[in-house]
């Protein structure tokens, strides 16, 4: 008869613990990740998704799609995803979130079906990892009210970076 050997298991985790987890998504996002595109008159600035799912491939230990919903609307189509994914941090456990996204088709393709629905697809997954931080661009293309010189005015939010900034020199002036 054999004897069972139990080899020690060593998993090596990317965070030490939840907080750390919690830090690094609350970072704004590299400049050098964000895309700007015209969104009617006004611009908006944006992460690739190919960058979101690099970070999320880093964040996480597993994630995947575990559920999406296609609707048509109008002359378009909306994608609803719900993604399942586990925190790489020592007794995490797995969180549950969606986002949706919708895109409309582009009548003068004749494929346009092939190109609308996964472009709609990988919105709705960027606007979900979007949900749990700022490093997947949460606070991209918001705007906040400050009171500058004792004045209130509203900030226009290119990244999280510059908003950050000019709050901190904003304190620094107080």
């Amino acid at each position: 008869m054999k004897e069972v050997v139990n080899l020690p298991i060593e998993t090596e985790y990317r965070f030490k613990n939840e907080k750390e987890y919690k830090d690094f998504l609350d970072q704004a996002p590299n400049e050098s990740w964000l895309q700007n595109r015209s969104l009617g008159k006004s611009n908006h600035v944006y992460i690739p998704v190919f960058i979101t799912a690099a970070n999320a491939d880093f964040i996480f230990k597993t994630w995947d799609v575990m559920n999406e919903e296609l609707r048509e609307i109008s002359n378009g189509v909306m994608c609803t995803a719900k993604i399942v994914a586990l925190p790489d941090y020592p007794g995490a456990q797995e969180i549950v979130f969606t986002g949706s996204a919708a895109t409309q088709f582009k009548m003068k393709a004749d494929n346009h079906v092939e190109f609308d629905i996964p472009n709609a697809r990988e919105k709705a997954i960027a606007k979900a990892f979007a949900t749990k931080g700022n490093i997947f661009g949460r606070n991209l293309n918001r705007k906040y009210k400050v009171t500058k010189g004792g004045e209130e005015v509203t900030v226009s939010v290119k990244s999280d970076m510059s908003f950050r900034k000019e709050v901190k020199d904003e304190a620094k002036k107080s």
